[in-house]
């Protein structure tokens, strides 16, 4: 077996919810935390058994025998964080976005290969058996696109005191609901129907003020959204999701074409079947998270000591990351926009 890769962890984010996967792999050996406030950084430590706990990024990524970084830090962040992790040689695993947008995007990833190193981009959700199963089931059963729907229904940011203010709830820093489901679900559609031509898009904050533990702050970053997409190949798409309802509900998927349906219910069962057929079903199956980013963290290490394409790809970042550009500029002008081509700058 090929030695584990030596991690560190810049974010204690998702950065905390990474860590047990990292030291639960033969794989991994993590090494250091950082986090911009010291106590975050401690408690992460301490719970993974793991001795680096900093506020220091470059003390972080100058730790002995470091060979990659998970960079898990606010979005506004990640070009810093891959930047420096970059100069040192070191791989990256990067939550997604990439970036803020797609400029920023295309420069890291010019960054990446010019250092000759892995970068992998955490698109998890598509490693949720749920999602992975429907992706399997899409060539087999839908044929051309007709209509795509994606509905989330959440109730985690309902009331003022359901969530404090983090960088989550500012739309400066990259926060949003968007960037934490909804580019998941963008990045379903890209992989079972392909291409968006363009967007329309109305995005909304409907609990506007939250606590920061000191002192009430504006909430700029949506809690709400519906997006519509006009797909290359044909067909149309609506992904909508609100974190603010009363009720929650599990989420809905539906794919339809030419040929028959898959759809994913709120109770995780799958249920799809081609053109004169009764739907069949399967389910409930797993949404487990953890399970999910297992899966990719196995991934980038395959990619680094195995010489493996690196999947989720820095490219399937790229990809989502001008269809969320486009979104955000749909919401700004009020108005369909077109998708840029995440392929052209010069890659």
């Amino acid at each position: 077996m090929s030695p584990p890769i030596r991690i560190a962890v810049a974010g204690t984010g998702y950065g905390t919810r990474a860590l047990p996967v990292y030291t639960d792999l033969s794989e991994f050996e993590p090494v250091g935390v950082w986090s911009r406030r010291e106590e975050p950084a401690r408690e992460a430590a301490h719970d993974a058994g793991i001795e680096l706990a900093t506020t220091d990024l470059d003390e972080l990524l100058d730790a002995d025998g470091l060979e990659a970084v998970h960079v898990a830090a606010p979005v506004f962040m990640h070009g810093d964080v891959v930047h420096a992790a970059l100069e040192r040689g070191l791989h990256v695993l990067c939550e997604k976005p990439v970036a803020g947008d797609l400029a920023e995007a295309r420069a890291l990833a010019a960054a990446v290969e010019e250092a000759g190193v892995v970068c992998v981009v955490n698109f998890t959700r598509r490693y949720h058996d749920t999602r992975r199963r429907l992706l399997e089931l899409v060539p087999e059963v839908v044929g051309r696109p007709r209509l795509a729907q994606v509905s989330l229904v959440h109730t985690d940011h309902a009331t003022p005191d359901a969530r404090p203010f983090t960088w989550v709830q500012d739309a400066e820093l990259g926060g949003g609901r968007l960037q934490g489901y909804g580019i998941h679900d963008l990045d379903l559609l890209l992989l079972a129907f392909g291409e968006v031509a363009s967007v329309a898009a109305a995005l909304e904050v409907q609990v506007t003020e939250r606590s920061d533990g000191e002192r009430s702050r504006r909430v700029t970053a949506e809690d709400t959204y519906a997006l519509m997409l006009r797909m290359r190949e044909g067909g149309l798409a609506t992904v909508t999701m609100t974190a603010t309802a009363r009720h929650g509900r599990g989420d809905l998927v539906e794919l339809h074409g030419d040929r028959g349906t898959v759809r994913l219910d709120a109770e995780r069962r799958l249920w799809y079947g081609t053109e004169g057929d009764e739907l069949r079903c399967e389910g409930p199956l797993d949404a487990d998270s953890k399970q999910a980013f297992a899966h990719v963290a196995r991934s980038f290490h395959g990619a680094v000591r195995e010489k493996r394409p690196p999947e989720p790809s820095l490219d399937d970042g790229l990809r989502v990351q001008a269809l969320m550009d486009a979104v955000r500029r749909a919401e700004a002008e009020r108005r369909w926009v077109e998708v840029e081509d995440w392929r052209s700058g010069g890659r």
